[in-house]
């Protein structure tokens, strides 16, 4: 016979190879599957490894100890369904209960498809758990006008309304009624009510399939191991909590078969106390690295070796492993393979177990080392997929054997050239945001007629690429609903409390006027202000909101410091929106127009004017940004007051950190253009706003939307951040 050495990097990379060789024999040597057989010491480490190369090289495992129970996705998705109303019906959790193709709810009146309107009410009425958060969220869009319940974060048609939401309200209360029941009882009565519960929801019929029924079938052995149990032990009363904790830890401990049938040619894969009595042409014996073969005896920390064998368990120690490897090495007639993994997890070596090292010395051939950089011939290829893969290394295939795989190759060749320009240094081309190809269109898309907000000029001046996938493909990050607000809401609701306090307030220009009026406005706002914003409140909401008010408190005291001489006049001031005209500017031969709204106006005695921009919290406020375009919102503010508004001349602004209590290092007032001959003031921060708009809408028009990281990272709400290859986190994971 012929014996072979083979080290691998990784226990994958092993699996990967034996089952090659075992192929090649196949291939070369005529054998059939029967005839071959893999030895691999640790089930749990080799099963799931040798399964994927297998469905990936379409060879046929037969395997002699079982897959474990918890693992089959029908068991799962059943244990799960029995922890929905012991975790308090978590959003994630129902959902892919009401989606799960293992149930039939229509007892209950729920589809599959009605998991996307449930997703989109959680968002809706911020459901992150609890029955009462789900029954809380659809009954309010069940009694809602459509108006009450619009959501520009949400596809208008996946909101549930009227109806719709009556009757996900109705199954879902219908379901946690079936899956909460309130008296305890023996186990054989749980077992009972379960075994109705799987009739109830077709569970046997939707896992008649070869994957699940045989998971199904050990199941009700586990449940019949249940009931015996409590026979032998005597009977007593357990919670549903008490059962369930109980089916856990035996579907923990249980392992099913899968279905492939018993004279079904395939390859046996076994450990080697299994592998004792049968003969096989070829064999693999796998895991011949310290710590695999020979397993590290150790003595049980709970049973030792004399309570052990009082039970009649099997010893944990001397266990004859140089026997068992004799016996497994000896299972081949024709050909055997050794094999073992060189490197470590953590990427240090593994050193060779002493079998190896004594075979490796009796051998004249030295083991052969598989490393995955190093080319290959295509000849030992397991699959079509890795032939083309090795193909595309190499730089190109033989005829003979492109011919059969042209339009795959074909496709791997277009995904080259996508991953050549995504990793070039620089973007370019159209698969990195280069849209030039249909420049006509958006010209027309944004001509002269298009309104522009500074935000939108601002997320392309931060990256051309986030504007394309916000504003082109209308993309947008959706993030599961958590308790508590996020900064967007926090930063509407402090806008909300300034605007309203100081509209109020009787002298606008008086400190202690604002503060009076803050009092005893900020309360009724903060009431309000989780269902008028969306957020759940958590326990902490009532320490949160203090801190707020605080904070508020902070910045009304530093904006009187600042205000001498000024006094509040006007508040959230609209432009471009009817009736008041947009802001009209004219650059590069071309008019653009602009519309927003400024947060607020403060009037000096001789009728000056000062614009004031209020963010929450400090970042990116610097002149910088102004320079380098990500930041022009306070210019265009203030050309839009003193020009579209015609509300007179503007000679300051800044943005207010509310949270900060202070102004930003960017006033216009002071703001010196970086530009050679450029001024300083208002009019230099115009001129700067002006010719990055001009710039700004002049590469949307002609297709520029390359991927570019501002210099401080990414933010993490880009619509990209999922699949660009450029994205950078800023630090803080902002």
């Amino acid at each position: 016979g012929v014996i072979e050495m083979m080290e691998a990097r990784s226990p994958a990379d092993e699996a990967r190879e034996a089952l090659r060789w075992i192929k090649a024999r196949l291939v070369r040597n005529g054998m059939a599957l029967e005839d071959c057989a893999v030895i691999a010491p640790d089930a749990t480490r080799y099963g799931p490894l040798l399964r994927r190369a297998a469905a990936e090289f379409g060879l046929h495992l037969r395997f002699t100890h079982g897959k474990p129970l918890s693992m089959a996705p029908s068991v799962s998705a059943l244990m799960d369904l029995l922890e929905l109303s012991r975790s308090d019906w978590p959003r994630r959790l129902t959902l892919q209960i009401v989606r799960s193709p293992y149930f039939n709810l229509t007892e209950w009146e729920l589809e599959p498809g009605d998991a996307l309107k449930l997703d989109a009410a959680s968002h809706a009425g911020q459901v992150v758990e609890g029955l009462d958060q789900w029954e809380q969220a659809l009954t309010q869009l069940m009694h809602a006008e459509p108006s009450e319940i619009e959501d520009g974060d949400l596809p208008p048609f996946s909101v549930p309304k009227g109806e719709s939401a009556a009757r996900l309200l109705s199954g879902l209360q219908g379901l946690a009624v079936r899956l909460t029941p309130a008296a305890a009882r023996p186990t054989s009565r749980w077992v009972e009510w379960l075994e109705n519960l799987f009739d109830e929801l077709e569970f046997p019929e939707r896992t008649k399939d070869e994957r699940d029924h045989p998971a199904f079938l050990r199941l009700r052995e586990t449940l019949r191991a249940l009931v015996l149990g409590e026979i032998a032990a005597g009977e007593m009363e357990l919670t549903y909590g008490e059962f369930l904790d109980e089916l856990h830890t035996a579907v923990e401990a249980a392992t099913y078969r899968e279905g492939r049938k018993l004279y079904e040619p395939a390859v046996n894969v076994m450990g080697p106390l299994e592998a004792r009595g049968g003969r096989y042409q070829a064999v693999v014996v796998m895991g011949l690295s310290e710590g695999l073969i020979p397993v590290v005896e150790r003595e049980d920390p709970f049973l030792d070796e004399a309570t052990r064998a009082a039970l009649g368990l099997e010893s944990r120690l001397g266990l004859e492993q140089g026997g068992l490897f004799y016996q497994s090495v000896t299972r081949a007639d024709s050909n055997l393979l050794l094999t073992r993994p060189y490197l470590a997890d953590d990427g240090e070596a593994w050193e060779a177990s002493p079998f190896w090292r004594t075979v490796e010395r009796m051998l004249a051939e030295k083991p052969r080392r598989i490393r995955p950089e190093a080319p290959r011939p295509l000849q030992e290829a397991g699959s079509p997929q890795e032939l083309i893969f090795w193909g595309v290394r190499r730089g190109g295939m033989p005829a003979s054997l492109l011919k059969s795989h042209k339009e795959r190759w074909e496709q791997l060749q277009h995904a080259q050239q996508i991953l050549l320009a995504r990793s070039a240094s620089e973007p370019a081309g159209p698969y990195e945001g280069d849209l030039a190809a249909q420049r006509g269109e958006l010209a027309g898309n944004f001509g002269p007629e298009y309104l522009w907000s500074p935000s939108r000029l601002e997320s392309y001046g931060a990256c051309p690429h986030m504007f394309y996938t916000s504003y082109l493909l209308g993309l947008e990050a959706r993030e599961p609903p958590t308790a508590g607000l996020d900064a967007k809401q926090l930063g509407l609701i402090l806008h909300e409390v300034l605007e309203e306090v100081y509209g109020a307030a009787e002298d606008p220009a008086d400190l202690d006027s604002v503060l009076e009026t803050l009092e005893r406005i900020v309360d009724p706002i903060m009431d309000r202000a989780p269902n008028r914003y969306g957020f759940r409140p958590t326990p902490l909401w009532e320490i949160e909101r203090n801190q707020h008010k605080e904070a508020l408190r902070e910045t009304v005291r530093a904006l009187s410091e600042v205000g001498e001489g000024w006094r509040p006049a006007e508040f959230e001031m609209r432009f471009g929106f009817d009736p008041n005209a947009p802001l009209e500017l004219a650059v590069g031969g071309k008019t653009i127009r602009v519309r927003g709204m400024i947060d607020r106006l403060d009037r000096r005695g001789d009728g000056r004017l000062r614009v004031i921009d209020y963010k929450t919290g400090t970042g990116r406020l610097n002149v910088k940004e102004l320079d380098e375009g990500r930041r022009i919102q306070l210019p265009l503010y203030a050309l839009a007051a003193q020009e579209a508004l015609e509300l007179g001349e503007v000679v300051e602004g800044f943005y207010w950190a509310i949270l900060a209590a202070k102004r930003s290092s960017l006033r216009l007032s002071n703001y010196r253009s970086t530009e050679e001959g450029g001024g300083v003031g208002p009019e230099a921060a115009y001129d700067t706003a002006r010719r990055h708009v001009s710039r700004i809408v002049e590469g949307v028009s002609s297709g520029h939307f390359e991927p570019i990281p501002p210099p401080g990272g990414c933010p993490s709400y880009c619509p990209a951040a999922a699949w660009c290859w450029r994205y950078q986190p800023q630090a803080g994971g902002r």
